[in-house]
């Protein structure tokens, strides 16, 4: 049995997304607080990461968790209002999960072309998250741009006891590395 428990220890921490920082903790209130950070380099450009990050109704070709968006409102071409809904399974079980977010995105080309996406959390009902904020900065590199991403988040959600934190960060391991791959080769 130790064995058994010991190899599925493991397994479930291998394939730790290089670059990547992910903690976790549980407050007294039984919320969560989440930090993600990731940074990658891809052979697109600086603004074909950009177009493709913030196509919002299509963002689910790079994170394989986002099972559906809803542009709730669009204020300006830089400010939007979004609803996404993740899905993610274990075997048979699935969960989903709302989370509404007011995003602004710009571009700065001072000497070298960056791109910004900042999203805030916006507290909703319908969402476990409470609080939040992310960051993606896309800078321009030699040979394409590296890609930069940095999450917070206060949220209510349920981990299972044992396994629960290591399969939250296997999944996001995996939506990394999918999005790595996805955005370095996408074709139009």
């Amino acid at each position: 049995m130790k064995k058994i428990i010991l190899t599925l220890l493991i397994f479930f921490n291998l394939n730790a997304y290089s670059g990547s920082k992910i903690f976790h903790e549980k407050n007294q209130d039984g919320t969560r607080n989440f930090d993600i950070e990731f940074i990658f380099q891809s052979k697109n450009s600086v603004r074909q990461n950009f177009d493709l990050l913030t196509n919002f109704l299509n963002i689910h070709r790079f994170n394989p968790s986002v099972y559906e968006t809803e542009i709730i409102s669009r204020e300006s071409k830089e400010k939007t209002v979004l609803k996404t809904t993740f899905r993610n399974c274990v075997y048979f079980f699935c969960r989903e999960m709302i989370m509404y977010e007011s995003i602004l995105t710009y571009c700065m080309d001072d000497q070298i072309l960056s791109c910004i996406i900042k999203a805030e959390v916006m507290p909703n009902d319908e969402s476990p998250v409470f609080s939040g904020n992310t960051l993606w900065k896309i800078s321009a590199t030699k040979n394409g741009s590296d890609v930069y991403y940095k999450s917070n988040f206060n949220a209510d959600i349920f981990l299972p006891p044992f396994f629960g934190e290591s399969i939250f960060k296997k999944t996001i391991n995996r939506n990394l590395d999918f999005l790595e791959n996805s955005l370095n080769n996408f074709y139009p």
